[in-house]
C-alpha cells in the first residue's frame, strides 16, 4: 500500500494545531507527509464548523478527491470537529469518504486508516472527548511553536458550537507544556503560541494547579523569546493575567478579546456573561498596565434579533476601542446550539451591508493606528515568504510586518517606511535599541 498522506486544514488555530498531531502520528507510523492532493494515498480533511461556510469549503474539496479516485486509489478521511458533530451522516452523503474521524483520539488513527485500506467496511471513529491527546507532532513552523493548554469549552454561548464539537473545557498538565515549550526552544523556536478555546478558564477544572496567569508567568520563564495567547474570553479576564502581561518583557503585548457585539441586549441573547461596560473596563485595565498594547476582536453581524439600533451599537463600540484588527463574519445557526432553534430572522442582504460597513470602519482605524509606527523601529519575526520578494512577519504587538530585505526564519529590526489598512512595511536596520511596541 502507499504510504504518503495529504493533510489539508479549516478553521482555527486549534485545527492548525491538531492537524500537526495528526501529521506526527502518522509519520511515526511510516507515513511520508506530503504537500499536494494528487501525491497522496491517504488525505485528511480537518474540517471546521463554527460556521456554515468553512463547513462548505470542506465539502467543495471532496470533489477533487472524487477526480483523485477516478484515477488512481485514494483513501479519503474526514474529521475534526466536522466529522466529531457529523459522525455517520457524512458517509452517507459522500461516497468518497471512507472514514470519519473526531476531533480527539488522534492516537489511534494510523490504525483506522490502516484497517480501511485493509478492506474493513467504511467506519465512523469518533472517541469520547474527556481527555486532551498527548501526540507526537510535525510543526508548521520552525520559529514559531504552537502548544496546547486547554481544549474544549464549558461557556455555551448560544451560537457556538465548539461546546458540542470539542467537548467541555479541560485543563493540560502544566508540567506537560512546559517541557513541550522547552523541547520547542531546542528545536529553535523564538515564539510559542499558547493555545485553548478559552485560555483565561486553565487549571478552574482543576482542584490545584496553576491559573492562567501563573502558567503565563512560568512559560515567560523558560527564556522563550516570545510568549503570545489566544483566544481570551472577557468573562474570565482577570488583573493578574494583565499584570503578568505588563511586567513580563517577552510576554507579547497583544490581547485578542472576542466582544461579539457592541450591544448589550444581543450580548445578553448570545450568553457572553459581560456587559459593554465590562469590557470596556477590561480595555482600560489592560491597557493601563500593558505598555502599547494591540487589542483585537471577534464580531458577529446579523445575530437573530439584531436591530439597526444594536448594530449601531457596535460600530459605537468600534469607534470606542480603536482595535488594530478584527474579525467579523455574518451569523449562521450551527446545529445543536440555543439560537439555532431561534429566526434567522435577518435578511442576507442586511447581514452583508452590516459587514461591509463594519469593515470598511476598521480599515479606516487600521490605517490610522498603523500610520502611527512610521519612523519607528520594531522587531519583527518574520515567519513566511512574501510574494514580491522578501518575507512577511509579526511585531511584538501582532502587527503584519513586510520586508524585500527580510529572510523568513529570523528576528531583524525594522524601521518602518509605510502603513496601510493591513500592516506595516519597512527596510532592515542595525537598531540601537529596538523600541515601538514595548
Amino acid at each position: 500500500m502507499g504510504n504518503r498522506v495529504y493533510i489539508e486544514t479549516w478553521g482555527c488555530q486549534m485545527n492548525l494545531r491538531q492537524s500537526e498531531g495528526l501529521a506526527g502520528v502518522m509519520r511515526d507510523a511510516g507515513y511520508e507527509i506530503v504537500g499536494r492532493l494528487e501525491a497522496a494515498d491517504v488525505a485528511l480533511f480537518n474540517g471546521c464548523m463554527v460556521r456554515q461556510k468553512a463547513e462548505e469549503k470542506v465539502y467543495g474539496r471532496i470533489g477533487a478527491v472524487v477526480e483523485e479516485k477516478r484515477k488512481r486509489t485514494v483513501t479519503l478521511g474526514v474529521g475534526g470537529c466536522l466529522g466529531q458533530i457529523h459522525q455517520g451522516e457524512l458517509l452517507s452523503r459522500f461516497s468518497a469518504i471512507d472514514f470519519v474521524f473526531g476531533s480527539g483520539g488522534h492516537a489511534s488513527l494510523p490504525s483506522l486508516v490502516r484497517d480501511v485500506i485493509e478492506g474493513a467496511e467504511r467506519i465512523v471513529q469518533c472517541e469520547g472527548l474527556d481527555e486532551i491527546d498527548e501526540i507526537p507532532s510535525v510543526r508548521r513552523s520552525a520559529v514559531s511553536a504552537m502548544v496546547t493548554i486547554t481544549e474544549g469549552c464549558s461557556n455555551h454561548c448560544s451560537y457556538c458550537i465548539v461546546p458540542f464539537a470539542r467537548g467541555p473545557m479541560r485543563s493540560r498538565a502544566a508540567d506537560r507544556i512546559l517541557a513541550e515549550v522547552e523541547e520547542a526552544i531546542d528545536g529553535g523556536a523564538v515564539e510559542v503560541l499558547l493555545l485553548g478555546q478559552n485560555v483565561n478558564a486553565y487549571g478552574t477544572d482543576r482542584a490545584e494547579g496553576d491559573s492562567f496567569a501563573m502558567l503565563l508567568a512560568r512559560v515567560a520563564s523558560t527564556g522563550i523569546g516570545r510568549v503570545r495567547f489566544t483566544t481570551s474570553h472577557p468573562r474570565d479576564m482577570s488583573d493578574d493575567v494583565l499584570d503578568v502581561m505588563g511586567s513580563t518583557a517577552n510576554v507579547c503585548p497583544h490581547l485578542h478579546l472576542p466582544v461579539q457585539s457592541g450591544s448589550d441586549r444581543i450580548l445578553g441573547e448570545m450568553r457572553r456573561g459581560y456587559s459593554v461596560a465590562r469590557y470596556l473596563e477590561i480595555i482600560e485595565a489592560a491597557r493601563a498596565r500593558v505598555e502599547g498594547l494591540n487589542v483585537t476582536t471577534d464580531l458577529i453581524v446579523g445575530y437573530p434579533g439584531e436591530t439597526a439600533e444594536d448594530f449601531e451599537e457596535t460600530m459605537r463600540l468600534i469607534e470606542d476601542v480603536r482595535f488594530g484588527s478584527i474579525f467579523a463574519a455574518k451569523y449562521s445557526p450551527r446545529p445543536l446550539t440555543r439560537s439555532a432553534r431561534f429566526d434567522d430572522d435577518i435578511p442576507e442582504a442586511v447581514k452583508g451591508e452590516r459587514l461591509e460597513r463594519i469593515l470598511s470602519r476598521q480599515r479606516r482605524i487600521a490605517l490610522e493606528e498603523n500610520e502611527r509606527f512610521i519612523g519607528r523601529e520594531l522587531d519583527v519575526l518574520f515567519e513566511s515568504d512574501a510574494r514580491g520578494g522578501g518575507a512577511v512577519g509579526r511585531a511584538m504587538d501582532h502587527r503584519t510586518v513586510v520586508s524585500v530585505e527580510a529572510e523568513a526564519g529570523a528576528v531583524r529590526c525594522v524601521r518602518v517606511g509605510a502603513a496601510s489598512a493591513a500592516g506595516l512595511s519597512g527596510s532592515v536596520r542595525i537598531c540601537q535599541g529596538v523600541e515601538g511596541v514595548r
